[in-house]
């Protein structure tokens, strides 16, 4: 796997060995972040479910201020420890390796708060919709914040009040949704 565009361009960064992670193809990442291209520089990150850490990484070379990754699985938080520190941008990240709702549980209350989040589960689960959920619910998106969400076809991520779904396409047997927080008017 390499990174697409950015600084690190050409770079070549490690996956997870086994089957327990699937990247994001070349074909549809490139998709991704030509969907937000704009909006990357200066823009605080959240890779959830981070694998090897390619989308969150390529969010750094293309200039995102921070980005904090988090996968449940040990052999993927320490790939993506690995890959940072290989190319310069461990001082710009925060890896954890934890389950998703506990890491943005851990979050509430922190002040932190993202600009772009990035999620990429485990295709036939629940786990994208209760983290943008809980991403709403605990206050750590920005009004106007960008979610791309990669699934497939029968599991679609399910968005609460206060998302506006833009688009999702079709690249091969995966989708990618893109929506924004628009926030949640209190009465």
């Amino acid at each position: 796997m390499r990174i697409i565009a950015g600084e690190a361009k050409g770079r070549e960064i490690l996956a997870p060995k086994g089957m327990n992670t699937r990247p994001t193809l070349a074909k549809v990442k490139e998709a991704m972040f030509g969907m937000i291209q704009f909006e990357v520089a200066g823009a605080v990150v959240l890779d959830l479910f981070s694998g090897s850490g390619g989308l969150g990484i390529e969010a750094l070379s293309r200039g995102a201020e921070r980005v904090v990754f988090c996968d449940s699985s040990r052999e993927a938080y320490n790939t993506v420890r690995s890959n940072l520190k290989r190319l310069g941008y461990d001082e710009r990240a925060a890896v954890s390796c934890c389950d998703s709702i506990r890491l943005l549980e851990g979050l509430a209350g922190s002040g932190e708060a993202f600009d772009i989040v990035l999620l990429d589960p485990p295709y036939e689960t629940d786990l994208e919709s209760r983290a943008i959920a809980k991403l709403s619910e605990l206050g750590l998106i920005k009004a106007g914040a960008i979610l791309l969400c990669e699934h497939s076809k029968q599991n679609p991520p399910v968005f609460p009040e206060g998302f506006n779904v833009k688009k999702a396409r079709k690249y091969g047997d995966s989708f990618v949704t893109y929506a924004v927080y628009e926030g949640v008017d209190d009465i």
